[in-house]
């Protein structure tokens, strides 16, 4: 060993001599030197222990949340008076501000009335509706009855006029007798169908006209009886020449009549037409109620919006509108910032975009609460880079509560995309460089040994070492004092790997 020190020591002095500048060289030197005149070091010793690390992308954005509203006008309109404030904490449905609502009552009433209006025209129509359908079943029916019966009043008109002309002959007094009870049995029936047309008019299920028409047929049957009744009294008594002109202007009369019943039966087609305009003026009236109705939904809905609520619980963000402003259409009346859909909008370099993958867990901290962290979730990734920093957007959402997030705050995410389970850690301070080595010291027997290591991740203040077994006793201070072989004195002996800082980064070994 004695002899491996001079030659050292005799190694350095010959770099010195031709003046070569080796830093490293340098530090060797001052190291052995260090040795010779002192052999037993004092060293801190620490136990390699064990631990879970990862390497991790680093997200950094701004806390923003999805529920962030204008809450604007939907009328020219006066504000009458505004309830919140910047900065007060609303909930959903909360009064935020009202508007005058002088102009919306009064479109309101106006609509009310219009439907009113529209509801007895409906009526109306219907009535018209229905009496014309009943006329077009009862009308052709009626005016066939009534040719009929003209027609007969002809036929026996003319049989009275023969007679009178004529004189009775035995057979003929049988006739008008006969005559006579046929007239009084269609007086029985007319007089029957006059009070059973007299009780459908009073119940409202026939018009008024209907029952005109049957006292008309009554009357006429009044007047075949009395015809007839005469009729036999001429054949009794003998005709006489007034009683010849009597019977003729009687079977006029018929016969007029007659014409009467036909033009009458005529209009028949007539019945159909009437249903239809009916049914047109209906459905005219049913338009005209929809209309009316739709302005009340109008007016309602004017009436409504002259009231302002807030559409989701949040925080009202700037200062509203003042109570007597004139709010335009689309003008801003309150701005609301929401909690509920609180998430972080954070950006990725280019070079570890490829890294980042949906629904990959994220550690989150906040700037302005840096003793809190909070849990969420990779949920989008822009496929778009930002055009200056070659920057992609990445989508998180919170798994933890978000109560006492503020939209607008920094934040900083990590991703773990690289995890390796019971890795062998040392304090990243243990580690020495040589060129490109990388070595420990370890102690064993009270001298110090040189391993060589590789280096992996980094978690805290430890770093992943590989070619080290766990246990070993790692020299974490006076360390640069120390060669191979090295006599030590343990000063200080720490416990294995116990702290566990979070955070990971490569460390190329």
């Amino acid at each position: 060993m004695n002899r491996r020190i001079l030659w050292t020591v005799g190694g350095v002095l010959a770099i010195c001599a031709t003046g070569c500048v080796d830093r490293q060289a340098q530090k060797e030197s001052k190291a052995t030197e260090l040795v010779i005149n002192n052999p037993v070091k004092s060293v801190t010793v620490q136990t390699a222990g064990t631990a879970s690390v990862s390497e991790d992308v680093e997200i950094t954005g701004d806390v923003t949340t999805s529920d962030d509203t204008t809450i604007g006008s939907k009328q020219n309109n006066r504000v009458v008076a505004v309830y919140v404030k910047d900065g007060d904490v609303v909930s959903k449905g909360q009064l935020l501000a009202t508007l005058d609502d002088t102009g919306a009552e009064a479109q309101l009433k106006q609509a009310q009335a219009q439907v009113a209006t529209a509801v007895a025209s409906m009526s109306s129509a219907r009535s018209s509706l229905a009496q014309a359908m009943q006329n077009l079943a009862v009308g052709p029916h009626r005016s066939t009855v009534g040719v009929l019966l003209a027609r007969a009043q002809v036929n026996g008109s003319q049989r009275s006029l023969d007679k009178v002309v004529n004189g009775a002959r035995p057979e003929e007094r049988k006739q008008a007798q006969a005559n006579l009870d046929s007239a009084k049995a269609n007086l029985d029936l007319q007089k029957k169908q006059l009070d059973r047309m007299k009780t459908l008019v009073d119940e409202g299920a026939l018009a008024g006209q209907s029952l005109d028409q049957q006292k008309a047929t009554y009357d006429q049957a009044v007047a075949q009886v009395k015809s007839a009744q005469e009729a036999v009294n001429i054949n009794d008594n003998g005709s006489r020449p007034e009683d010849v002109d009597a019977a003729k202007a009687q079977l006029q009369q018929a016969i007029e009549s007659l014409k009467s019943a036909q033009d009458q039966k005529r209009l028949d087609p007539l019945l159909k037409d009437q249903v239809d305009a009916a049914q047109a003026q209906v459905e005219s009236a049913r338009a005209q109620l929809d209309s009316a109705r739709a302005q009340i939904q109008i007016a309602n809905q004017a009436l409504a919006d002259t009231k302002v609520y807030a559409p989701f619980s949040g925080r009202i963000s700037g200062r509203p509108i003042q109570a007597g402003s004139v709010a335009g259409a689309s003008s801003e009346i309150v701005r609301i910032v929401g909690g509920e859909g609180v998430y972080f909008n954070g950006q990725v370099p280019s070079s570890n975009i490829d890294k980042v993958q949906l629904g990959m867990p994220v550690r989150i901290h906040i700037d302005g609460l840096p003793d809190k962290s909070y849990d969420g979730k990779i949920v989008g990734v822009n496929p778009l880079a930002d055009s200056v920093g070659r920057l992609f957007s990445v989508r998180v959402q919170f798994s933890s509560s978000t109560n006492d997030l503020r939209p607008g705050m920094f934040a900083r995410g990590s991703v773990a995309i690289r995890t390796v389970q019971n890795a062998v850690v040392v304090p990243s301070v243990a580690i020495q460089s040589r060129g490109d080595d990388k070595y420990v010291f370890t102690v064993e027997a009270k001298k110090a040994h040189e391993v060589k290591v590789k280096t992996g991740l980094v978690k805290g203040d430890y770093t992943q070492v590989i070619g080290l077994p766990e246990g070993a006793q790692v020299i974490v201070s006076g360390q640069e004092d120390v060669l191979d072989g090295t006599k030590v004195d343990v000063k200080s002996k720490t416990t294995a790997f116990k702290d566990r800082p979070e955070g990971a980064s490569e460390v190329q070994g």
